[in-house]
């Protein structure tokens, strides 16, 4: 496995700033994602309504996507990243407070969270859509591989960290240090130099109306491929968004545990993600990639109807691990072909609106997640949510488009 494809892409100082500064705004979403969960717990004493906090959070990040791509297509996206987290350092760091204090109650939380989540596309989506676009043909895979690595690396140290933190020191102090992490992006932010963002797709000013905004939507639509692949994926992520919420209910109802397993397991689940993401960076994978994306999404759903089965927490951490390991081909596969496939001038409202259409169910999963928890109890939550994303993927294997994607 050779590492010169790495090497030639952390070469470029603006790359390597902008990867770093964005490797601690994902620490602070685990940190916030795991305290947020504990702290609805804890102001509501209720599955069903923690997940309506959660979905009220993850729904900020869809209400928000298409504004997100229309200024980033507009304007230069360095100050929008900048400010972007400033907000998120503000909102989260705002709820720890009035938490410290004993003044936040639900609704506050939902409100600041919801915000924060609405600040955060800003971000998410440059991320996605412009990283790519600074550097060379050749080192695109490479660029998806790091994306993702750089990823689960958060995902490893954040959910253990924010577990401990919260069931040592509760969440408050847990959210303060996602405040903290967003506000490192701002620090670090601030050096990447004046226009390194855009010069591969340089902003313009368009008029604003809906038919501009919704032009990304329009071509997934009209483009067969994208339209298989973001049918797959928007469900496949509600089916898999129940089980990554129902991993605090795994932890704390199954396993007798709290907010420290919980984290354990994310980190796991991250664990086989960056194991698997940089020797797929590496090289050129030698199947078609449609077919790969149904098979592995497949196998994604046996096992997460295998966690319902796992009798303790050494044994759910094992099959996690398969999971992030199966689960990085997907996102680098799914990131490859959304990237080439749209032309230039479409891409960020594309990539955008991809995203917004990938996760649009994913809030409703939170709730859906807190009401079967209740109702089911978790073990068979997991097992039908397996079931049902294993079922559901393998209707694609009679989408040609997708199927043959290459």
């Amino acid at each position: 496995m050779s590492l010169q494809p790495y090497r030639a892409l952390f070469a470029n100082r603006a790359v390597s700033l902008l990867v770093i500064a964005q490797w601690f705004a994902r620490l602070g979403d685990q940190f916030v994602a795991i305290a947020l969960l504990w702290a609805a717990l804890e102001l509501t004493r209720s599955a069903a309504a923690t997940g309506l906090v959660l979905m009220a959070y993850t729904g900020g990040v869809i209400a928000a996507g298409f504004f997100a791509a229309s200024l980033l297509d507009r304007y230069p996206r360095k100050p929008l990243m900048l400010a972007d987290n400033a907000v998120r350092a503000l909102c989260i760091g705002a709820a720890a407070s009035l938490g410290l204090a004993h003044l936040l109650n639900v609704w506050v939380l939902a409100a600041l969270a919801c915000i924060a989540a609405m600040s955060s596309t800003i971000t998410i989506v440059g991320m996605r859509v412009y990283l790519p676009t600074m550097v060379p043909e050749e080192l695109i895979v490479t660029a998806f591989a790091v994306d993702s690595s750089l990823y689960q690396l958060a995902g490893i140290a954040g959910p253990a960290l924010a577990g401990i933190v919260t069931a040592r020191f509760g969440w408050a102090v847990a959210m303060s240090v996602g405040a903290a992490c967003f506000l490192a992006f701002v620090l670090i932010g601030a050096f990447i130099p004046a226009g390194a963002i855009d010069r591969g797709i340089p902003p313009e000013s368009r008029e604003l109306s809906l038919s501009e905004e919704l032009a990304g939507a329009r071509y997934i639509a009209g483009n067969p491929l994208l339209r298989g692949l973001t049918v797959l994926v928007a469900m496949g992520n509600f089916f898999f968004g129940i089980a990554i919420v129902g991993l605090a209910f795994l932890s704390k109802d199954a396993f007798g545990g709290d907010a420290r397993g919980q984290g354990f397991m994310l980190a796991v689940l991250a664990l086989g993600t960056l194991t698997a993401s940089i020797p797929l960076g590496t090289g050129r994978w030698p199947y078609p990639r449609g077919i790969s994306l149904i098979t592995v999404s497949i196998i994604l759903g046996v096992l997460v109807a295998a966690l319902g089965y796992a009798p303790n927490l050494t044994l759910a951490c094992l099959v996690l691990f398969v999971i992030g390991v199966v689960d990085a081909g997907f996102f680098i596969w799914m990131s490859e072909l959304r990237q080439r496939t749209p032309p230039p001038e479409l891409l960020a409202r594309t990539i955008s609106a991809s995203m917004i259409l990938n996760t649009v169910a994913t809030p409703f999963s939170s709730a859906i997640a807190g009401l079967a928890v209740g109702a089911l109890h978790i073990r068979p939550t997991f097992v039908l949510a397996g079931l049902a994303l294993a079922l559901y993927s393998s209707l694609f294997v009679r989408n040609k488009p997708l199927r043959e994607a290459s």
